[in-house]
């Protein structure tokens, strides 16, 4: 009952609130309005850009990392010899090839050289090969194994460098 006696009251307290107070700003407004016309100027004409062929077999790739080669550099002769057998320890990044020793056996020196588990050791003379970077032993010696690897620098030329295996001393350390 409550519901209804509020639905007959609530249009006559909203007919209250519109009162003819405020005509003469409406009808200002009203006035003002007439007279407005939008102003936007015209969208100006596009004009198609010419199409480009893209040769992909031509071209560098736009977004492509690779570095730009000069003549010197692809004329390298100081690359490393590709065509050769690849040698068992050259599977391993040197990083994780260890040496556990040095067997003077006459002249010719020989190190034993510890793989990542489950392998066994494994022996190395000087002219063999080991690691992913072309790396070459060019000397053994009491203390370690002395190996050349052949990389590529910043520039895209093959430069060398010298790494040092060393023998771990008594008690496993370096």
């Amino acid at each position: 009952m409550k519901s209804h006696r509020l639905l007959v009251l609530l249009p006559l307290l909203l007919s209250g609130c519109a009162s003819d107070e405020h005509q003469d700003l409406r009808q200002w407004m009203r006035d003002e309005a007439k007279g407005m016309k939008g102003k936007v100027a015209p969208l100006p004409e596009i004009t198609p850009f010419p199409v480009v062929s893209y040769e992909t077999e031509m071209l560098t790739p736009p977004f492509a990392t690779g570095k730009i080669v000069t003549l010197e550099v692809a004329a390298d002769k100081t690359a490393p010899d590709r065509e050769r057998p690849q040698q068992p320890l050259e599977i391993f990044p040197l990083e994780d090839l260890r040496v556990t020793g040095v067997i003077m056996a006459g002249p010719v020196p020989y190190a034993l050289v510890q793989t990542p588990p489950p392998n066994k050791p494994k022996h190395v003379r000087v002219g063999e090969y080991m690691g992913r970077n072309f790396g070459k032993i060019t000397a053994i010696t009491s203390e370690g194994i002395t190996v050349v690897e052949t990389v590529k620098d910043a520039n895209g030329a093959w430069v060398t460098q010298e790494k040092l295996l060393i023998v771990p001393k008594e008690g496993g350390r370096r």
